[in-house]
């Protein structure tokens, strides 16, 4: 399938010079084989779900971090609609939690470290006496995981450096020295294997590059592009790659009135339902109106 996608969009553009992606094994399947009609294609392993990826592996095996998540969760639950709300763990999404776990950390971090006084005036409605018991009844059990706490956001700040570096200059031949120059030291040894855990994806990914240029290291541009996408075909009632697809165009563009005008002089709405239909067909909701519409004249009346 993929493979198969990947030929025909060769037939259409050429072969690419770079192909970035996540590591699915359905995707990486058919990379590799089409790495084997082309080798001299470039697949790099998107860094930011590189670097997820590296920080699930360890954080899915560490038990504190298990048990900080489940509290985290049962907090969540018992502070709302209290007075403490606002103290609140931040959200939790499964399908991406490792790729925000500096939320949480930064979270149990910053709440550790709020001054006592500064939490008295945001609860004025609250006798001053009280405040502190409640907050060490309720999220008391933050204090057993500070040092848990700093590890991880250790362990975060490795990954989002190497992101840094390569988002902003890219994959190069100057990567690894970069990387070198500016690594961190640590006395932990599970943080210094962490840290060669990142070495050795950069090495990987160097491995490829063969002269000076500078290469992608993510696809974070079109994956937000897509994220907007989704912002707004969530207002449809179908689920389906269609007419919103438009609006991809328009994230991408400064809109005035100039543009708007110039837009409506130059093209009509017939011509864009006629590249509606050519290109996607008759949506489901067309569908679904032609169908029950034609229930409804089929339908006797008594």
């Amino acid at each position: 399938m993929i493979l198969s996608k990947l030929d025909k969009i060769t037939e259409r553009v050429g072969v690419p010079v770079q192909i970035v992606a996540d590591h699915g094994s359905d995707l990486a399947g058919g990379i590799k084989l089409y790495q084997e009609n082309y080798p001299e294609v470039i697949y790099t392993h998107d860094v930011t779900h590189a670097m997820a990826l590296l920080l699930k592996y360890r954080l899915d095996a560490d038990d504190r971090y298990q048990s900080f998540i489940q509290k985290c969760n049962i907090c969540r639950q018992r502070l709302q609609q209290t007075e403490l709300s606002f103290l609140s763990p931040p959200a939790q999404r499964s399908q991406c939690r490792y790729f925000n776990v500096e939320r949480l950390t930064n979270w149990g971090i910053n709440l550790l470290n709020s001054p006592e006084e500064t939490l008295i005036k945001l609860m004025p409605d609250i006798e001053p006496s009280l405040i502190y018991p409640k907050i060490i009844e309720k999220l008391g059990w933050l204090v057993d995981y500070e040092a848990d706490l700093i590890y991880w956001n250790q362990m975060v700040t490795m990954t989002r450096s190497l992101e840094t570096q390569l988002k902003q200059l890219g994959i190069n031949f100057q990567s690894l020295k970069y990387f070198q120059e500016n690594q961190f030291e640590f006395v932990n040894s599970s943080l210094q294997d962490f840290q060669q855990q990142l070495f050795d994806y950069l090495t990987n990914q160097c491995s490829q590059i063969k002269d000076k240029e500078a290469f992608l290291a993510t696809s974070d541009v079109i994956e937000s592009l897509f994220g907007k996408y989704k912002q707004f075909s969530a207002r449809c009632p179908f689920k389906e790659m269609g007419q919103m697809l438009l609006t991809i165009c328009l994230s991408t563009m400064n809109l005035t009135t100039g543009v708007v005008k110039s837009a409506l002089e130059a093209i009509s709405f017939a011509d864009v339902k006629e590249w509606l239909v050519e290109v996607f067909g008759q949506s489901m909701l067309s569908k679904r109106k032609t169908l029950f519409s034609a229930n409804i004249d089929d339908t006797e009346t008594a």
